[in-house]
């Protein structure tokens, strides 16, 4: 026990004693200095406080739904054909979540592939049970879909080769390296518990809106639109969280050759109660706007192509440089130093930005495949859950046809962040490995 102390000890003070040595080519050998820099004070502390707030509100939000529901009942609810699809969406999503963990885990081209192709299959299913629904809603979104299915089988036509090889070798690499002990799997297991355990209260909280009727419920957009940001935010965290804690056990493995029995426990407990949980609820609300703004750029630029015109290409520029800006300041890869050396996030997001430019490949990351495949993966979980539940309501209630669309869109946002989360942390190879 004594030398288990010992070593935490040491970890927790690398930080505050180790410079990185970087090497450019141009500058030579460069320090980058570990800290928690200005970030990790007030905003960090009042995003974390923010967070647990919207914790305890969202759980008054259900609690307030459900009395509603109880004691002013809509009588053309049908609990069979409104919350049962709903529920069995959160069942089939941790099923297709774990079916991918596993196949990314065991063949990752496999897992790659898959996702290219069961993405815009998936979605045309999922427009279909849209499309029956019959009115001009339905129609508008089940266009969209058609369009953006599409969209995904033309990139995953030319996702392939050499581009296809390299990303299954990142997942490869970032899973088999990582030399996680076999208590992580418990850490997992918790997280998937604790999302679980959320979206239970999230779908009666939905459920309970169509439920209920009265003046309360005039107000039911802002209800959904409060769920719809609760379970965003929630989700991210939980997956980012699981990135910091696989991220501060990969690094004891791999910078000191140590393997604990009781380190997942260690770097749960860690992560939950150090400053690191700060920066990962910050993260969670400004990963997703970057990432956003990021993917506007690149719509801008391929739409600009070699137009010439003034507006187009000021509009372009501007984009791009923004874009870039923000990649350096605020990135998903950041998450990683956050976990194992400690650092503010915006301070990690622009110290690996750094070591990527430094080092000539942030091109390569920022291209990479493996991102996509995160996305494509829950795509897939969420047209599976939109399909199995937007069939469901149709079948049991086919007087009231157009409760199957929002019945089918929850149900996409269930599967989506259920799959999106629980994907293998594919950050860790492009850090660990040019770093150490």
């Amino acid at each position: 026990m004594g030398y288990w102390n010992n070593f935490w000890g040491i970890i927790s003070k690398v930080p505050l004693e180790i410079e990185e040595q970087v090497y450019s080519p141009v500058y030579g050998n460069i320090a980058v200095r570990d800290s928690r820099g200005c970030c990790s004070g007030f905003t960090a502390s009042f995003t974390k406080i923010l967070f647990i707030m919207h914790l305890i509100a969202f759980i008054a939000l259900t609690i307030f739904l459900g009395v509603q529901a109880s004691s002013h009942p809509n009588p053309t609810y049908k609990p069979f054909a409104h919350f049962i699809p709903l529920a069995s969406s959160v069942i089939l999503s941790i099923i297709a979540a774990c079916f991918w963990t596993i196949l990314a885990v065991t063949n990752p081209a496999k897992a790659i592939k898959t996702s290219l192709w069961t993405a815009p299959v998936s979605a045309l299913g999922c427009d279909v049970v849209i499309l029956l629904v019959g009115d001009g809603e339905a129609l508008g979104i089940g266009v969209l879909i058609v369009v953006i299915a599409i969209a995904a089988a033309l990139y995953s036509c030319w996702a392939t080769g050499p581009r296809l090889q390299h990303a299954a070798a990142v997942l490869s690499t970032s899973v088999n390296g990582a030399h996680l002990p076999f208590s992580a799997s418990c850490l997992v297991l918790f997280v998937v518990l604790a999302a679980f355990g959320y979206m239970a209260f999230w779908t009666v909280a939905i459920s309970c809106i169509s439920a209920a009727e009265g003046h309360f419920m005039d107000f039911h957009i802002v209800y959904v639109a409060a769920l719809l940001v609760s379970i965003s935010w929630t989700m991210q965290v939980l997956r980012y969280f699981v990135y910091v804690a696989v991220a501060r056990l990969a690094h004891a493995a791999l910078a000191y050759g140590v393997r604990m029995p009781g380190g997942a426990v260690e770097a749960f407990c860690g992560t939950m109660s150090g400053p690191a949980f700060g920066d990962i609820c910050m993260g969670a609300v400004l990963v997703p706007v970057i990432a956003a703004v990021r993917s506007f750029a690149r719509a801008i630029n391929a739409l600009s192509g070699g137009n010439d015109e003034f507006l187009f290409s000021c509009c372009q520029g501007c984009c791009l440089t923004v874009s870039e800006k923000l990649m350096g300041r605020v990135n998903r890869w950041g998450f990683v130093h956050v976990g194992a050396r400690g650092k503010a996030f915006c301070v990690a997001s622009r110290d690996v930005w750094s070591l990527f430019v430094l080092r000539g490949m942030a091109k390569l990351v920022d291209s990479d495949l493996t991102g996509s495949f995160c996305f494509l993966s829950a795509v897939t979980g969420g047209a599976l859950a939109s399909l199995v539940a937007g069939s469901w309501a149709l079948a049991m209630d086919r007087d009231r046809k157009e409760l199957a669309l929002p019945i089918s869109f929850y149900s996409f946002l269930i599967g989506y962040y259920m799959v999106f989360f629980l994907i293998p942390p594919r950050l860790f190879f492009p850090v660990f490995i040019y770093q150490h």
